[in-house]
């Protein structure tokens, strides 16, 4: 007899035990029903397969609607609802992305699909759930405030009434009917006590500053702020909370009798400035509140980078983009304090300290690449303002006014900044020209904000990127100057890679690995978010994105650019 191993032998006999418990089991008679049927003559007999019918039941519909979802990510996809017995059942994309249009007759392209996302596709077990609010409530301690007369929030009626212990107070439920007057009588009792020179003492007293007193004009309704938002999107968010803002002034008249030519709504107040959901930097760069960018450019990128930006678990209907970017072989990289999900999916990732040490980072990049030569200077003569000549007494551009007697202002009223971008002459009497130091012609010259690019060779100028020098003025003066250019040598001396190591944590050898991708990988495109832009300096992190992509020509073309999302 051959031996039989311990394993052996228990699997023989639990193979044995498992089928001799199987065969009388109703898993069994499962079982044989899902074998497959062999039937001869399918006219003839069937056998009985209702059962089935179970499930085909589940998806049964018996109506349908489109509407648009509109959460606070502003995807605003359109999604179909199914309904049996007018309960939504469940949700699907609608697949017509490829038939928007604009006012214009623009069409969007299929690459949009899929839209929605697991969030808006649950969104109906959030309305029908157990959690879902169906009457107003108010806070306990406010609803008491209120119904003893909106007393004076002096330190000591603040605890009486629990406005320094919110997260303890408990609610009272009311009526419609009940929730609309305090809203309104608290509306009413705020104009009234922040009206006046009363008013104005009050606001001192809780330490407003003089300019934002000031900016009331004795008006309580002055303090009200209402924000456009995007938790309340469409005609309600972005309108309605604009037009009961100027509605308010209704309530200026009331309170302090005021005829309508002097009554004050209430203060207006973008979400995007206020909140810095936006990159409130980039304006300092380009002076538009946001870069823009159709998410169908992110699959054109050849080197991603995410910083304080997570597209992995959010703008979740439109990140089959970054996957498609990933099935081009892109390089990813990404730069967070935790190793998250945007880390997972990267070729190697940057540690950095909690805050916006990161900044340190691209400052360091930008100091290697401008070090070693690795920037592209043709794109940083033709289109930066790194050529432009800076007084070293004031720290401000060097104005052509201030060098060529009689100087008469060079921008042609239709060039782009008049035409395209809104110039007021006003506004350009005010910035004037700037100079720079032609190589061409061993000259300063000046240069005027539309003489970029091909407008630039127009005119033959070569700008020096390296120039310090002595310039006499109109006046009969002399100034010292630098280029922008060595301006930022001086300022990045401190950016060495020991320094933003230790500044930021980052490994050094990784930074330096980035800076030598972003100068020989093309298109580069960095990714920020709201991750950076609530820190107090976002504006220098913001700006300082910008620099290696202004060094290496990554701006202004398809993949490429410094893109913010919220």
């Amino acid at each position: 007899m051959r031996p039989v191993s311990r394993r052996a032998f228990l699997k023989l006999t639990g193979g044995a035990a498992a089928a001799a418990a199987l065969a009388g089991s109703p898993a069994a008679f499962a079982l044989r029903q899902l074998q497959p049927i062999s039937i001869g003559n399918p006219l003839e007999s069937y056998p009985n397969r209702d059962w089935e019918q179970v499930y085909r039941n589940q998806y049964r519909y018996d109506g349908s609607f489109t509407f648009v979802c509109s959460p606070n990510d502003t995807h605003a996809c359109r999604l179909r609802a199914f309904t049996r017995n007018g309960v939504v059942s469940r949700l699907e994309q609608n697949y017509d992305v490829s038939r928007y249009t604009d006012q214009l007759g623009n069409k969007a392209t299929a690459h949009w699909h899929p839209r929605g996302c697991e969030k808006g596709l649950t969104m109906h077990r959030r309305v029908y759930g157990p959690y879902r609010l169906k009457y107003p409530m108010v806070r306990q301690g406010w609803k008491r405030w209120a119904d003893d007369g909106f007393p004076q929030l002096t330190p000591e009626n603040r605890d009486t009434y629990l406005f320094t212990a919110r997260g303890q107070d408990t609610f009272a439920r009311l009526a419609w009917d009940e929730a609309f007057d305090y809203v309104a009588r608290g509306m009413i009792a705020i104009a009234e006590q922040y009206s006046g020179e009363e008013g104005a003492k009050r606001l001192e007293a809780d330490g407003y500053q003089p300019e934002m007193i000031e900016a009331t004009h004795g008006a309580g309704t002055r303090t009200f702020k209402l924000r456009g938002g995007m938790g309340l999107l469409g005609v309600i968010g972005k309108y309605g909370m604009y037009r009961f803002s100027n509605m308010l002034a209704l309530l200026d008249t009331h309170v302090r009798g005021v005829g309508p030519d002097d009554a004050l709504g209430g203060r207006i107040w973008s979400n995007y400035t206020w909140h810095g959901d936006q990159a409130p930097g980039q304006p300092f760069v380009h002076g538009l509140q946001a870069s823009d960018e159709d998410f169908n450019d992110l699959r054109n990128s050849r080197l991603h980078i995410q910083c304080g930006k997570n597209l992995v678990e959010n703008k979740m209907p439109e990140n089959h983009f970054f996957n498609e970017l990933i099935e081009r072989g892109a390089t990813i990289v990404t730069i967070t304090p935790e190793y998250g999900p945007p880390a997972t999916k990267s070729d190697y990732w940057l540690p950095v300290r909690p805050g916006i040490s990161d900044t340190a980072v691209f400052l360091g990049i930008t100091k290697i690449i401008m070090d070693r030569g690795w920037y592209d200077e043709a794109f940083v003569k033709a289109f930066t303002d790194f050529p432009l000549l800076v007084r070293t007494d004031r720290l401000q551009r060097l104005r052509a006014a201030d060098v060529f007697p009689n100087y008469q202002l060079g921008l042609s009223h239709d060039g782009p900044s008049f035409a395209l971008h809104g110039l007021k002459q006003e506004q350009y009497e005010k910035l004037g020209d700037f100079v720079v130091f032609d190589q061409a012609s061993g000259q300063l010259r000046p240069i005027t904000r539309d003489d970029v690019g091909e407008r630039l060779l127009q005119k033959q100028l070569d700008p020096a990127l390296s120039y310090s020098g002595q310039v006499r003025l109109v006046d009969g003066s002399d100034v010292d100057v630098k280029s922008l250019w060595e301006l930022y040598k001086i300022h990045l001396r401190d950016y060495d890679l020991d320094t933003v190591h230790e500044i930021s944590g980052a490994p050094a050898h990784l930074v330096e690995r980035l800076a030598q991708d972003i100068a020989t990988i093309k298109p580069v495109a960095i990714h920020i978010g709201e991750g950076v832009n609530h820190w107090f300096h976002a504006t220098l992190h913001n700006r300082a994105t910008y620099l290696p992509l202004m060094l290496t020509g990554n701006i202004g073309k398809p993949g490429a650019g410094c893109y913010t999302w919220a």
